[in-house]
């Protein structure tokens, strides 16, 4: 019996990390990007988006996602439109990360207009901290082309790594491009 129950727990697992590592994966049809990846900085596996990180991820990282527009955010479900403008689709984020439990005590500390490589955006700067009570600062940049929402943010642990590191970000978020995606 005892048997049974461990080999049921494993096939369960195995589905599981199956599903996981293919599951999800929603990439435009329209538009891709392409970065320089700044100097000293390695990419993490991830099938859903682009990770970067310099000393770990828990440190500090720079995440690169595009996404459809019609795709519902988890939190709130609410969706981009075309027609957006960069305040509404900067407060359609704002309400997704309010609406994120795993941000303890949110405090948004600007909320601007951008223009990001000649598209008009957002900038977001914000601060939270973890359930452990460590405290993160975020630097979010988001725009939308046609049927796609682009955004590019830079989250470190602590002042240090975010003074540190902040303009290595910069840098890449001036080599940021957008390529029409191939057609299969």
């Amino acid at each position: 019996m005892k048997r049974l129950l461990w080999f049921s727990l494993l096939i369960c697992a195995v589905s599981f990390l199956a599903c996981a590592h293919n599951g999800g994966l929603n990439r435009p049809a329209s538009y891709g990007y392409k970065v320089d990846i700044p100097e000293g900085w390695r990419q993490i596996d991830n099938n859903r988006y682009f990770l970067l990180t310099k000393d770990n991820p828990f440190k500090q990282y720079i995440l690169v996602q595009n996404r459809p527009i019609g795709k519902s955010f988890r939190h709130t479900k609410k969706k981009m439109r075309t027609t957006m403008l960069p305040e509404e689709a900067a407060q359609i984020v704002v309400d997704e990360l309010i609406s994120d439990q795993n941000l303890v005590n949110l405090k948004l500390l600007n909320n601007t207009p951008e223009k990001i490589n000649g598209y008009d955006g957002f900038k977001i700067l914000y601060t939270y901290q973890d359930a452990e009570g460590h405290t993160f600062k975020t630097l979010y940049y988001g725009f939308i082309k046609d049927d796609t929402f682009f955004n590019l943010r830079f989250t470190a642990s602590d002042r240090f790594h975010f003074q540190r590191d902040i303009e290595a970000f910069r840098i890449m978020l001036r080599s940021f491009e957008i390529v029409k995606a191939e057609t299969a």
